[in-house]
């Protein structure tokens, strides 16, 4: 498939254009870069979070658009050569549906002899014949390859069909890349599937590694099976790689907490002894939901200085049931020793300043995290999700000592259709100079969604 390419100028500095931003919040450097249409020619609604090559090229997926089937595309949107010109947006890939995958995930980016090499996952879709996924194909794993010379088509490659038994089913979240092997998570399916959660199965933890000759196949391992609710279930984020190769994940709900089987779980898998091994598995938290903790981690986590790890809830909160919060894990000071969780803050309600912390953080200098919530606000207006509630960027900022509270601030109030962007589902990623990229779900000229900028 040849790549379709369309521009939107921008204004300002190379990346960015300074627009008006609400009265609760200082005014920041922002910019819409791209408005999704939802069309043959292009994709809509994206719900993953945005990477960058080291050009500054981002690259990303949505779940509507492209081709005659409108299952998804992948993109990328390229800078402009000088200040205020124009970011140039191309469909890389389109999905067919069915066999071909369907609805991709979020993307990773691996090294080829072409270029960067994106690796993905697609919820649905595949070879499975669907005897295992209620009905429908189990997802996929693919790689899209550059072309060798400029203006060629990329490549499309299914490395994985799931099947829906014990490799899993349904990739949700983004895949991570260690020495050329990828590692994700299914959020259902494994051993025993259909007994100790909703059929089909609590959800896995797989690796794939590539061939070891060019025409060969990749191999997939289930590192891990939730075979009950009480150790967690139903991961919807992909794991991220710690120190010595550990791989750190959530689990939406499931655990030995108070609130049941509902609030959620933080985990780690360690490498094994030997090649070929179990890979041990450990739960580092159970969350216990409202009045003092979140519940339901949905997103993926980041690994801070000294290894703690950062993360948010999609519900829960200090006497909020729905709120979310934002969370800080701290291993311990000897290996036998119990993590330590940290309620960083809750989200208010909608009404107030912003609200359910869905897509995750990352991590700014000075520690500051960045991040975006799905709703709340200050915009009224009445074309997004919840009337008056489009979203926001965010900022949490540390105490200066060792005790204190973090302290949180609307970078932006998303307005929505037809100037800005409305409720994003993704994660911010940090670009140069510390630079905030991001997609909203809907909103922009088209209302099918938008890619911005942001400089706090």
């Amino acid at each position: 498939m040849v790549h379709r390419q369309r521009a939107l100028a921008t204004s300002g500095t190379l990346f960015l254009a300074l627009l008006p931003c609400t009265s609760n919040a200082a005014a920041q450097t922002y910019a819409t870069l791209y408005s999704f249409a939802a069309t043959a020619n292009d994709g809509g609604l994206p719900t993953a979070p945005l990477v960058a090559d080291t050009a500054g090229v981002l690259y990303g997926t949505t779940q509507s658009g492209g081709g005659t089937s409108y299952y998804g595309t992948v993109f990328s949107l390229t800078p402009p050569q000088s200040p205020g010109g124009a970011w140039t947006e191309a469909v890389l890939y389109a999905f067919a549906g069915g066999s071909d995958g369907e609805y991709p995930s979020g993307l990773v980016i691996g090294s080829g002899p072409s270029g960067p090499v994106l690796y993905g996952a697609t919820n649905f879709g595949g070879n499975s014949g669907g005897s295992q996924c209620e009905g429908v194909s189990c997802g996929t794993v693919f790689s899209l390859t550059p072309p060798a010379s400029p203006g060629g088509s990329w490549t499309k490659t299914i490395l994985y069909n799931f099947m829906g038994g014990s490799d899993g089913a349904f990739p949700l979240g983004t895949l991570a890349i260690g020495r050329g092997v990828l590692y994700g998570t299914t959020s259902k399916g494994g051993i025993g599937h259909g007994t100790a959660c909703a059929s089909p199965g609590c959800g896995t933890v797989y690796s794939l590694t590539p061939p070891s000759s060019p025409d060969g196949t990749w191999t997939e391992t289930v590192l891990y099976t939730f075979a009950a609710l009480a150790e967690g279930a139903a991961p919807q984020a992909g794991v991220v790689i710690g120190k010595d190769g550990v791989l750190f994940g959530t689990t939406l709900s499931g655990g030995p907490g108070t609130c049941g089987a509902c609030a959620g779980t933080v985990f780690a898998l360690y490498p094994p002894a030997s090649p070929g091994g179990p890979w041990p598995k450990k739960t580092l938290y159970t969350f216990q939901g409202p009045p003092t903790d979140g519940e339901g981690p949905s997103a993926a986590l980041v690994i801070g200085a000294g290894g703690v790890l950062y993360g948010t809830t999609s519900y829960g909160g200090r006497d909020c049931e729905l709120c979310g919060t934002v969370y800080s894990l701290t291993p311990p000071a000897s290996p036998e020793g119990a993590w330590t969780e940290a309620v960083l803050h809750t989200f208010p309600s909608p009404a107030q300043s912003f609200y359910n912390g869905y897509p995750g953080v990352v991590i700014g200098a000075g520690g500051a995290l960045y991040g975006t919530s799905t709703i709340g606000g200050s915009a009224t207006n009445s074309t997004c999700w919840v009337a008056g509630s489009c979203g926001t960027v965010f900022s949490l900022t540390p105490p200066a000592g060792d005790s204190g509270s973090w302290t949180g601030k609307v970078l932006h109030n998303f307005a929505g259709p037809p100037t800005d962007g409305d409720n994003p589902y993704a994660n911010v990623v940090m670009g140069k100079d510390g630079v905030l990229f991001g997609t909203t779900w809907a909103g922009g000229a088209s209302n099918a969604g938008t890619v911005f900028a942001l400089q706090p």
